[in-house]
């Protein structure tokens, strides 16, 4: 089975066109023209939208026809089929526009496609317009095409982007809604018998494309779930980075690290205050005796709110964004191939990766069960250190799940000890949300004992501890009684 091209976009701020055009790149070269007609269809009951597709009419040099697009980048589910969906509307019209030149790269032949993409919703004014930039080529030419657009991204206001900008454009106009990607959207199954170095650029992959999937989706701040599921997809990644930091090597793994933690901080920030607007702030001012304060409150955070995804916003349009995209993309393929200049310890990246994996999993489990065993006599610092143990046990267990899958009576035995350590994480959650929400209120009320409405938050954030705490020892008694996955013995 062939394999699919390597394929880069980018998205180009306004005039970025004309800048690509001047860049040594391109200079004295003359493209072959890009142009063609757009209209956007669906369903009078809006079936591709609702099924996660574009439905193009495309008029170009190679005539006419109807084609579907993802939403979200990946096909996640199969499209309408075109000859069961009954008559089409035209929902937008538009057209797609600019040049196709053909480069060489390290002997290889790749095509750079610079274009706009303009549409104009049919019902109404709105209309939208978006440059793109596309690097294409065979499959083996993966390296060729990272090594051009880095020189690219460092000369060109370059934007990474999750989503094609026909994509984009629909968004812009309403006639679609990109949904936020949870990481189980996507397929993800690493060979049981590979190497820890295959299973873990397979992870880095599937870590990134929840991320690119869900980049339009914060983008357009429709959805807090998005910003939810931008930021595991980060902290999935960097877990898997501690995963199998023992066989990296450090100079080639530290500025990826400083990147991602550049990257988390406005995730960080816009995911803790959705959080404490929504499940903390809302329902305590739908209380009939709700403190008056506590719409001040809210207007405040959510002034901080749009200031919050504003600065999200320029993280994710910044051409740092793109050179770390690009970074990721190369260390993966690197780790893959084995090469020496990622790689401190090569023997143990050519091992197999279920003994990887075990040895893992086994020392995680042993810290977790250390303070587990404890859990009635812990102090807050301590349940907090539980509940982190417990969720890097828990990314773990879901990254080697599928190794694991070929052992007798594993059917169900990842998927219950999975959520086992779910529902402890929940019991400890509390605590967390607890510290986050005194930290944003700090400098804007006095303290409980000074205030109603912090009186009010303090409160709001005991009961739940209670309500949690009080169900920690069952859960943790569920976990531990669970067998782990990984062993074939019948000890624990």
């Amino acid at each position: 089975m062939n394999e699919p091209p390597a394929l880069l976009r980018f998205g180009l701020a306004p005039g970025g066109l004309s800048a690509l055009r001047k860049h040594d790149l391109l200079n004295a070269r003359r493209g072959r023209l890009l142009k063609s007609s757009l209209s956007l269809l669906d369903t009078a009951d809006r079936r591709f939208a609702a099924s996660g597709w574009l439905c193009l009419a495309i008029d170009d040099t190679e005539g006419q026809r109807i084609v579907t697009l993802p939403v979200s980048g990946l096909p996640l589910g199969p499209a309408p089929a075109l000859e069961d969906v009954g008559d089409l509307e035209t929902l937008a019209e538009g057209t797609q526009s600019g040049h196709i030149y053909t480069l060489r790269q390290d002997d290889h032949t790749i095509m750079l496609q610079g274009y706009k993409v303009q549409l104009k919703a049919v019902r109404g004014k709105g209309s939208a317009a978006y440059e793109a930039l596309t690097l294409q080529a065979p499959a083996e030419a993966g390296t060729a095409v990272d090594a051009m657009a880095a020189d690219l991204v460092r000369d060109l206001p370059l934007r990474w982007t999750g989503a094609a900008p026909l994509v984009q454009a629909a968004a812009a106009l309403d006639l679609i809604e990109p949904p936020p990607l949870r990481a189980t959207g996507l397929d993800f199954d690493p060979p049981a018998e590979a190497s820890a170095a295959i299973v873990l650029a397979t992870i880095g992959r599937h870590c990134l494309a929840q991320f690119d999937a869900n980049l339009l989706p914060v983008l357009r701040d429709r959805d807090a779930e998005g910003v939810h599921q931008m930021r595991v997809a980060l902290r999935r990644l960097r877990s898997a980075l501690g995963v199998f930091s023992p066989m990296l090597d450090e100079g080639a793994l530290d500025p990826l690290l400083d990147d991602l933690r550049w990257l988390g901080a406005p995730l960080g920030r816009k995911r803790d205050l959705d959080v404490f607007l929504t499940e903390t702030l809302a329902p305590l001012r739908s209380l009939a005796d709700a403190p008056k304060r506590l719409a001040h409150l809210a207007t405040i955070l959510e002034d901080r709110r749009v200031s919050a995804q504003e600065a999200l916003d320029a993280a994710l349009n910044a051409p740092r964004l793109a050179a770390l995209r690009l970074g990721l993309n190369r260390f993966f393929a690197a780790v893959e191939s084995g090469d020496a200049a990622v790689l401190s310890d090569a023997a143990l990246a050519a091992a197999p990766a279920a003994e990887f994996a075990t040895e893992i999993l086994r020392k995680r489990r042993k810290k977790v069960k250390a303070l587990g065993n404890r859990h009635a006599e812990l102090d807050v610092p301590e349940l907090h250190e539980l509940r982190i143990r417990a969720k890097k046990l828990r990314y773990a267990s879901e990254f080697f799940r599928p190794l694991f899958r070929h052992r007798k009576g594993q059917k169900k035995g990842p998927r219950r000890f999975i959520a086992a350590l779910a529902h402890l994480q929940d019991c400890l959650g509390m605590l967390n949300d607890a510290d986050v929400g005194a930290r944003l209120v700090r400098d804007l009320l006095p303290p409980p004992d000074q205030d109603p409405a912090a009186a009010a938050i303090a409160a709001w954030f005991s009961g739940r501890q209670q309500l949690q705490l009080a169900q920690l020892g069952e859960a943790w008694d569920s976990y531990a009684a669970l067998r782990p996955f990984w062993k074939d013995g019948k000890s624990g």
